[in-house]
């Protein structure tokens, strides 16, 4: 039987020991989110829920007793703490309780008063409501709410916002557009600064590398047909840094889009199926709802062969509509 006493326990016992040595100081909860922002890349989302959970509880009753000439970095770091929690459901497959957790997290990052970690919420929102099958109208206000707080402003958030318009206008058939908004993104990127795009470590908080940049792209020729798709799935892949198996995933999916959309359904499906086994339980949101969409590239006369049928089935994946 183990010696070790329940959570709830340890967490008692450590509020009776910080009463003699002090309460936890602002430094070390930022660098509780920083090393949250590393494993989002890399851990499966289900692991980190109840950890971060426990964290998002113990900083609301620290921030309660932060000195008052903190308090603009303390919300700062809530906003940040929020945006974990729902990055982290909604990559887990919980929509609903993401939904709820992006609200709060859009809230948090008001009472910053800083523009660009408000817009950071609402693009990171919208990036994610594309792989939960939120409606396209949604996202896009996302995108525009962005776009309307950084007024042009070269940034991270601005970055994410015209992928996810990319990735929308892709899904909703307007090719020209999409190919605008990636052509965009690209200017934003070459305006970014050093620090945010050779930041690889924690690109899901501070950094945008090249590999979103490409990765975007990847998708996007994906669901259009582009010609270059094969050459932009290539750059992506070359691109994705060593040890983040689910991003190289998704872009092996692309290849699986492109070559059901070509017609190979039969082999399309059976190499989605193996990238989407190999990660084992590292399945994300992310990546099941990149696999539905290799289902969805098959032609509407071919959406009820037992081939699509039961690729559906084995991973749980819905009809998609897009």
């Amino acid at each position: 039987m183990s010696a070790v006493a329940p959570l709830e326990g340890l967490e008692q016992l450590r509020t009776i020991v910080d009463r003699r040595t002090g309460v936890s100081v602002l430094a070390e909860w930022e660098e509780i989110a920083w090393e949250y922002g590393l494993q989002m890349a890399g851990r499966p989302p289900s692991m980190v829920i109840h950890d971060l959970s426990l964290d998002v509880l113990a900083f609301q009753q620290a921030m309660d007793r932060a000195p008052s000439h903190e308090a603009g970095q303390w919300r700062f770091l809530n906003a940040r703490f929020t945006f974990l929690m729902a990055d982290t459901l909604g990559s887990a497959g919980r929509s609903r309780e993401s939904r709820h957790w992006w609200a709060s997290a859009r809230r948090a990052a008001e009472q910053t008063g800083n523009r660009h970690t408000m817009a950071l919420a609402h693009a990171s929102e919208a990036v994610q409501g594309l792989y939960e099958d939120r409606p396209l109208a949604l996202v896009l206000s996302r995108v525009n709410t962005v776009l309307d707080l950084m007024e042009g402003r070269p940034c991270q958030a601005m970055a994410r916002a015209l992928g996810a318009r990319a990735h929308a206008l892709a899904l909703a058939g307007d090719h020209a557009s999409a190919y605008a908004a990636l052509d965009e993104q690209a200017d934003v990127f070459d305006a970014l600064p050093d620090e945010v795009t050779r930041n690889q470590l924690s690109y899901a908080m501070d950094g945008w590398p090249l590999f979103r940049l490409l990765h975007t792209r990847s998708l996007v020729y994906a669901l259009c047909g582009h010609p270059r798709i094969a050459q932009a799935q290539q750059e992506a892949l070359a691109a994705h840094p060593v040890g983040r198996p689910r991003q190289t995933a998704q872009v092996r999916l692309h290849e699986a889009i492109s070559a059901v959309r070509g017609g190979d359904v039969d082999d399309g499906l059976e190499y989605a199926r193996r990238v989407v086994t190999e990660l084992g339980s590292n399945v994300n949101r992310f990546v099941l709802r990149t696999a539905a969409l290799v289902a969805d590239a098959a032609p509407a006369t071919a959406q009820t062969h037992t081939a699509v049928l039961d690729y559906r089935r084995q991973f749980a994946l819905p009809r998609g509509e897009s």
